[in-house]
């Protein structure tokens, strides 16, 4: 317990300190952290997760994790919701952003229900086109073998890991993996990634809104936080995906479900072929396959072609969308607001040295 109360006082310490030092650095641009403050924000968002998860792990049951993961995925589950998905909101309202613009729900009312249905097979598509292309990456890091064992060692025991703590054992624990393994970090993380970071870069450009930036930039975050050098590129293209999806409808729901919905497939198939799967090729569904080159070619261009085409039609029926203009809007305003006060600043002073020169 004790564990868990330094953990959360950590990280409302950390919060704190957030907020503070960014206000003071004035790394604040049109109302909207720049890219290093989200970059600083979301390491240190995940930093107290791990901390305040870890802490209360621990507290409950002690380092035997294995023995309690029900507990475990239950405890980690809530410092998600605290950390990623409150901790962003409050960071976002203690500089007094708009929630509705920042976490993307201005495009709710709009959003066509093809952009739902459509969202589901273009995160799978990604998925397959992700696992192969994890595939080819971890062929190119064969050709350093030392780096690629150290690597290799720990990849492996973390799947392993993870495999055996989110493999259910009956309908109780499948709708407790469930829910703390796709539901939650599927909104969750949406809410840190694809709303706050996403959005705050989007909308602190200099002269006009930056969403293509935006979108590469929470991808690369997205994937690297996950802390997995060989899924790197595989999560990479699933951080794209969402991220697409979210600035053409300006709506998080669309990809928290299709995330909620890729991790929930995973779970699932945990739950019916974990056994055969992991028999047949002595390895973790959770890691990418180690596929021969050709082969894993074989399966990323048809992928990447059915992504393509998925792309075209969502284009297509989110192509009338208002609220995705919004962003634009609101920077325009804001710089003109700027300007005209910095002309009225600039007249006021032109009368003051006028009256100045007549008094003289």
């Amino acid at each position: 317990m004790k564990l868990f109360v330094f953990g959360a006082i950590a990280g409302a310490a950390f919060i704190g300190a957030v907020i503070y030092f960014l206000s003071r650095r004035g790394w604040l641009r049109n109302g909207y952290f720049t890219i290093p403050a989200i970059v600083f924000i979301v390491i240190g968002l995940f930093i107290a997760f791990q901390a305040i998860g870890g802490g209360a792990v621990v507290a409950a049951v002690g380092l035997s994790m294995e023995d309690h993961p029900m507990i475990a995925l239950t405890l980690n589950g809530l410092s998600e919701i605290l950390v990623m998905l409150i901790g962003s909101l409050v960071i976002s309202l203690a500089v007094r952003q708009h929630p509705f613009k920042v976490f993307r729900l201005e495009g709710i009312s709009e959003t066509p229900f093809s952009a739902y249905i459509l969202a589901l097979p273009i995160i799978l598509a990604a998925q397959f086109a992700g696992g192969a292309l994890s595939a080819i990456w971890m062929r190119v890091l064969k050709f350093s073998p030392d780096f690629y064992a150290v690597i290799g060692k720990y990849e492996t025991a973390s799947d392993k890991a993870q495999e055996n703590l989110v493999t259910a054992h009956g309908l109780g624990e499948f709708a407790i993996i469930f829910l703390f393994v796709a539901i939650v970090p599927g909104f969750a993380e949406e809410t840190l990634f694809r709303g706050f970071s996403q959005s705050n870069i989007e909308r602190s450009g200099h002269h006009r809104t930056r969403p293509y930036i935006a979108l590469i930039v929470t991808s690369i975050l997205f994937a690297s936080v996950h802390g997995s050098v060989f899924k790197f590129p595989g999560l990479l293209m699933l951080g794209l995906a969402l991220g697409w999806m979210a600035y053409r409808t300006s709506n998080l729901l669309v990809g928290a479900l299709a995330h909620a919905a890729n991790n929930g497939f995973i779970v699932i198939a945990l739950y019916f072929v974990a056994d055969q799967i992991s028999a047949k090729a002595n390895q973790t569904i959770v890691s990418p396959d180690e596929l021969p080159a050709m082969q894993a070619l074989l399966i990323f261009i048809p992928a990447v072609l059915i992504l393509a085409l998925l792309i075209y039609y969502f284009h297509r029926v989110t192509s009338n969308l208002h609220s995705r203009d919004n962003a634009e809007h609101e920077l325009q305003a804001h710089l003109a607001s700027n300007s005209n006060h910095s002309d009225e600043s600039w007249r006021n002073n032109d009368k003051y040295h006028d009256l100045n020169d007549t008094n003289e």
